[in-house]
């Protein structure tokens, strides 16, 4: 019954997710190959990653969407696996954080099904506004370094009625809401 609930959790979130964006999100995956919890949870959660082409592909260069660093701490055999991940969305050069957890199982496959589970979460919660966040952000850093104009990034060009801005016609618009 845990694991029909679990799969019915990751439809939802799955279908929400891909909802949100329209092609697969890479993802990259970051860990302590030398340490032996990590290396025995991270593998697992790349599988299951991977196991989801029409929603995620696994990325091994620099050209990523997503950038997942996950570290597990283990004593003994005995003990739980204590896992944390930390999610970034990257957008070019940019980055903003998505989301992260902590997680306590008592194995590896448990924890990397909780944290694959949680990471879902976390791209269907917040992708798209994550996006217009960083958006926002990059236009205003841009005005405040120019005294000229900036670029207004495509997708915030119908809401300010602009492509290009400077920072008195951005603040009497009253500027964006991130």
């Amino acid at each position: 019954m845990k694991n029909f609930l679990v799969f019915g959790a990751f439809v939802f979130l799955a279908t929400s997710a891909s909802a949100q964006t329209s092609k697969q999100i890479k993802v990259r995956v970051v860990y302590d190959t030398t340490d032996a919890s990590s290396s025995a949870v991270a593998p697992l959660l790349i599988q299951k990653i991977a196991a989801q082409p029409k929603f995620f592909t696994i990325a091994t260069g620099d050209d990523k969407d997503l950038a997942i660093v996950a570290d597990c701490y283990r004593e003994t055999a005995n003990d739980p696996y204590s896992c944390h991940y930390v999610a970034t969305k990257w957008l070019a050069s940019n980055q903003a954080f998505l989301g992260g957890a902590v997680v306590v199982k008592r194995s590896a496959e448990e924890a990397a099904t909780l944290i694959f589970a949680s990471l879902v979460q976390d791209v269907a919660e917040r992708w798209n506004s994550t996006d217009r966040q960083m958006l926002v952000a990059e236009l205003e850093t841009c005005l405040a370094l120019t005294e000229s104009s900036c670029a207004v990034p495509e997708p915030l060009v119908a809401e300010l009625k602009t492509k290009s801005i400077n920072l008195s016609q951005y603040m009497r618009k009253g500027g964006l809401k991130p």
